[in-house]
């Protein structure tokens, strides 16, 4: 289960209800799950929170989690097979509903990306895509006395 899934509750007083992933903590094998596993946190009054009371998301361990087929909108098992993209032979881990044999695409999240802009340090476009090292067939990329500096003088492979 990675960030952006969609998934069923399986156990707990939110059983039976689908919600989206928010984050995973793969340390603890726990998810958040917007909407799903709300406790009050007692909080000082204040003028945010007069009854001194916040509601926040708790994580969910991912054993009471089960993914959504895409097809069906029920959960499923999935499997991972290898699939091999005709077009380029590059070979990707690809899940795979149960049931069905539905492929289940992993969500990239990129809502990040909008909040990107442009530092006064920043490298423009054209230059970063220009190719600044060009190698000769037959010449070291370093002088000579760099190069043996970094060298293996033991010849030992690790």
């Amino acid at each position: 289960i990675i960030k952006g899934d969609n998934v069923m509750v399986m156990t707990g007083k939110d059983r039976g209800k689908t919600g989206h992933v928010t984050e995973v903590s793969r340390k603890t094998n726990r998810v958040y799950v917007k909407g799903m596993n709300l406790v009050y946190k007692a909080v000082p009054k204040s003028a945010t929170t007069p009854d001194g009371k916040l509601q926040k998301e708790m994580p969910i361990h991912v054993s009471n989690l089960s993914l959504i087929d895409p097809s069906t909108d029920l959960a499923t098992k999935v499997r991972v097979h290898s699939f091999v993209n005709p077009e380029t032979n590059i070979v990707e881990r690809r899940r795979y509903a149960v049931g069905t044999g539905t492929h289940i695409p992993k969500t990239i999240d990129t809502s990040y990306q909008s909040e990107w802009k442009d530092g006064p340090f920043d490298s423009a476009m054209d230059v970063v895509h220009d190719m600044s090292f060009h190698t000769a067939p037959g010449v070291p990329p370093f002088p000579s006395d760099v190069m043996r500096e970094i060298s293996n003088r033991y010849k030992k492979t690790y």
